[in-house]
């Protein structure tokens, strides 16, 4: 059984958090010592959370080559969207059982602001931490609908996988594509208002496949 203490899922957020700044890239093969440098781990936590990375299909220690962070294929990108819809989707049916207008409000100007915002901008740069912000609320709120912990720490992974996937192709979360996937949310949004639950559920669906055309084709 892999032991997931704060710590370990600390030390494994600090990798994901090395692969977003750049300081990792997908697919690298790296010495043990410079890995341990780099996230600022001792070598006995860097074994630690190597149990839990490598679990996760993340990183592959090699004997006297060193550790290869992964590299995903389409195949990956494909199951980690589809793992994500099946349960975002079974989410999004019970959250419906009982949202109310004020979550509709709330998180339909948000994602007008953010429209605005992203759309006075010229650098995807600016718009990118408030964007994960938003799209973790939005998400989020279908996953916490189950109230079931362990299927929040596993969508969280999946999510962070996700993340990943655009660093693979920076241009999928340009301004277009940003601006597009915000309405594919309010088009959620505008369903659950209607109390039409097949209409949200089939929105959500259309804005995974958008997403997913955007990430491998863009």
């Amino acid at each position: 059984m892999i032991s997931e203490t704060s710590k370990v899922v600390s030390d494994a957020n600090r990798f994901f958090d090395a692969l977003i700044e750049g300081q990792l890239k997908l697919g690298q093969t790296i010495k043990q010592s410079e890995l341990c440098d780099i996230l600022g781990l001792s070598l006995s936590s860097l074994r630690e959370v190597s149990v839990l990375l490598e679990a996760e299909g993340l990183i592959e220690v090699r004997k006297r080559m060193g550790v290869r962070i992964f590299y995903p294929d389409v195949s990956f990108v494909g199951n980690t969207f589809q793992y994500r819809e099946v349960l975002e989707c079974e989410g999004l049916r019970r959250f419906m059982d009982f949202s109310g207008r004020g979550w509709v409000e709330k998180t339909r100007k948000a994602h007008i602001d953010m429209i605005d915002f992203v759309r006075g901008v010229s650098d995807t740069e600016e718009y990118r931490i408030p964007l994960v912000a938003i799209e973790k609320d939005f998400h989020g709120t279908f996953i916490g609908a189950f109230s079931n912990e362990q299927i929040s720490k596993n969508y969280d992974r999946a999510q962070q996988k996700m993340y990943l996937f655009r660093l693979l192709n920076p241009e999928s979360v340009n301004i277009k594509n940003t601006v597009h996937s915000l309405n594919e949310h309010l088009d959620v949004i505008d369903a659950i208002e209607n109390q039409d639950v097949e209409a949200a559920v089939a929105a959500l669906k259309s804005h995974f496949s958008g997403v997913l055309t955007r990430t491998l084709t863009t």
